[in-house]
């Protein structure tokens, strides 16, 4: 598979170079991981768990590595990284002082499953407010609009994060 790296590199890598997903935990660390994210923003570090042929590979790029050949480690790894994609996002939301005012109680940090539960929430919310702007705004043709196919039939989509996207994609536009 080839995977292109924020510098421009474009590896070509054969599934006998992909590692064992590795077994970290940034709970301790969230400014680590915001360091070996990604590797096209000002908070790439040049550092990663995983290096192929001497390149660093950010964390956002590891799904790519694992979807294909590697699927079965991937399975073990994918909910924590889906949990690393929204802690760095809000994260980068604002400062790291405004992130840790945001998610600290009488002065200490919130522990990391707290943390990721209240923004899983918070998405959970978002996501139900958008959903039902969709419904309000789309009416009679919401059921024409959010669809989905599997197995060659078309269906109404009812999961409110896949409305909430495809909201989202449609409008441009998130909350009111």
């Amino acid at each position: 598979r080839l995977l292109q790296l924020g510098d421009g590199t474009i590896l070509q890598v054969d599934a006998s170079e992909i590692p064992d997903p590795p077994a970290i935990s940034f709970a301790h660390d969230i400014p680590r991981l915001n360091d070996m994210w990604d590797d096209h923003t000002e908070h790439w570090k040049g550092l990663s768990v995983i290096v192929i042929r001497g390149h660093p590979i950010a964390v956002e790029y590891w799904p790519l590595l694992y979807r294909y050949g590697k699927q079965q480690q991937w399975q073990g790894t994918k909910n924590k990284w889906n949990d690393w994609r929204v802690i760095v996002e809000r994260y980068r939301q604002g400062s790291p002082e405004q992130f840790w005012a945001t998610f600290s109680v009488e002065g200490e940090h919130m522990k990391y499953t707290t943390i990721v539960q209240k923004l899983h929430d918070i998405r959970m919310s978002v996501d139900s407010r958008l959903a039902e702007q969709a419904h309000r705004e789309f009416g009679a043709t919401f059921d024409a609009r959010f669809t989905y196919w599997r197995g060659g039939q078309e269906y109404v989509m009812t999961k409110v994060s896949a409305i909430a996207k495809r909201y989202i994609e449609l409008t441009g536009k998130g909350l009111a």
